[in-house]
């Protein structure tokens, strides 16, 4: 009886051992898992992440989905220009130390609803951005009120004031879009980004 049991239990853990290898076998391969890797799967493969190259201010890039209110329309994105303010633009909001050595870029940027569904008020700059010559991002300036360095041409969202408070936007309407961003005083700004997610390379023009 004891060998017998000493078989069975030796057999037992046999099993539980090839389970557990096998187990770990898949887990590596990724199989029985359900997901897809980052490569080529639900992450996003490497050739989606690549952005366009050598896009200058002007010029559209890829199409963006943009979602709100549960519409989702898709939108064409062209940077045209952007405006360098000086440091002393900022000392009118009496707030010297926080505003210490920084200086407003305000970023404009056409957007044309091309596809999908309308959509109401969409987030176009949400991801919109830009790279300093320093290799750094520029930082969306949440201004409360407004400055008198303001261009006059920089009206935020130049549909707003003629569409009323629901700014619907369909397919083949265009807007002309206008930022501030905050960047180091003794920088330039060398491009406009758009963030397209974690997976993706963000998109830039070059500001020339």
């Amino acid at each position: 009886m004891s060998t017998q049991r000493t078989t069975r239990y030796r057999r037992h853990i046999g099993l539980a051992v090839l389970a557990t290898l096998t187990a770990v076998s898949l887990a590596a391969c990724g199989g029985g898992s359900g997901k897809k890797s980052r490569s080529g799967g639900a992450g996003g493969s490497s050739e989606s992440s690549e952005a366009p190259k050598n896009l200058k201010l002007g010029q559209a890039g890829p199409a963006q989905e943009i979602t709100r209110y549960e519409k989702t329309g898709k939108f064409s994105l062209t940077p045209t220009k952007v405006v360098l303010g000086k440091p002393a633009d900022l000392d009118e909001l009496n707030d010297k130390k926080k505003y210490k050595d920084l200086k407003v870029a305000w970023i404009y940027v056409k957007a044309e609803h091309v596809g999908g569904s309308a959509v109401k008020e969409p987030m176009v700059m949400g991801n919109v951005s830009g790279e300093t010559s320093a290799g750094e991002p520029a930082t969306q300036f949440l201004l409360i009120g407004d400055l008198s360095s303001r261009p006059s041409d920089c009206l935020g969202n130049d549909g707003t004031k003629s569409l009323g408070s629901d700014d619907i936007w369909k397919k083949g309407e265009t807007r002309t879009l206008c930022e501030p961003y905050l960047i180091p005083a003794d920088t330039t700004l060398e491009a406009v980004t758009y963030s397209q997610g974690y997976y993706k390379e963000p998109i830039k023009w070059a500001v020339r």
